[in-house]
């Protein structure tokens, strides 16, 4: 347990670091973090299915790990659409990976089928996290995209210890209990409420580069419902983005994705959530912005 609250402490540190620090300085800094963080994902994937005896296609994975980000910048930049080089991309690598199977007969189809799932998760969802940066909301977008999933996944484990109880899914996850659950739903509404302060009530990061108040209305009172209902909505989407992720290690045959991180497991044991977490966030803040168009 100890292992767990020093390694997560000191993974949010750095990471709140480089967002304030070095991403003040050059914004794409905090894109050359999720490259790094998506490609170990994807490696941590396809290795989770290489236990199952899926063999992925690794020209297919690898060209899409390279050209997903520039391409998405591309069109973010350009016509404001950066989900246009998530589709693109994820596009020509099927379409790669479908030439591999046809004219190198060494894979099965479930082997292709594996390589396309790799591609949509973790690949595109998380390429999300690169339009969301670059978005006129880009630091408060971050700011719920990472608390809303930490803080569920904080109290549903101290509430679930505490409190124990009856299992949630225990041919899923065990050690989950409805107590955990429960906590998980209040700690994705403390999440969001927390971005609430920090941006809405106190502004404190209002001279940062591109955080754009959401001025959800022109009510503070009802703003705090607003990001109230983000941090539910929020709080379940990565409670489900957890247990989909713990069903997939299962079925591998595996108890974590890696090892990178000391009572965590790997990349993907983290971001598991944070997958499913960040199109609401896209949502959100494309609603917002035509809205205040």
């Amino acid at each position: 347990m100890l292992k767990r609250i020093l390694t997560a402490t000191v993974l949010l540190v750095l990471v709140f670091a480089a967002i304030l620090g070095f991403r003040q300085i050059f914004v794409e800094f905090a894109d050359i973090l999720g490259i790094i963080i998506c490609c170990l994902g994807v490696y941590e994937m396809a290795c989770a299915f290489k236990k199952a005896e899926y063999n992925s296609m690794k020209t297919s994975l690898i060209f899409g790990c390279i050209l997903i980000y520039p391409l998405t910048l591309l069109f973010e930049k350009t016509i404001g659409k950066g989900e246009v080089g998530i589709i693109v991309t994820l596009v020509l690598s099927v379409m790669i990976a479908i030439v591999e199977f046809t004219f190198v007969h060494k894979y099965e189809l479930k082997d292709l089928l594996a390589t396309i799932f790799i591609l949509i998760y973790p690949l595109s969802m998380f390429s999300i996290f690169f339009i969301v940066n670059h978005s006129q909301y880009g630091m408060l977008g971050i700011f719920l995209a990472l608390l809303i999933p930490v803080m569920s996944d904080t109290m549903a484990y101290f509430i679930g210890i505490t409190f124990k109880g009856k299992k949630l899914c225990p041919e899923i996850s065990p050690k989950k209990t409805i107590s955990g659950a429960i906590g998980g739903l209040f700690g994705g509404i403390i999440g969001a409420m927390l971005v609430y302060v920090l941006f809405d009530v106190t502004g404190l990061f209002v001279n940062f580069n591109n955080v754009g108040i959401m001025h959800l209305s022109d009510s503070l009172l009802a703003s705090a419902f607003i990001y109230l209902a983000i941090g539910l909505v929020g709080g379940v989407l990565s409670e489900v983005g957890d247990l989909g992720a713990s069903w997939i290690k299962r079925k591998a045959g595996i108890k974590d994705f890696g090892k990178i991180f000391p009572g965590h497991g790997g990349m993907m044991d983290r971001l598991d959530s944070i997958l499913f977490v960040l199109p609401l966030v896209y949502l959100v803040i494309n609603i917002v912005s035509a809205v205040n168009a």
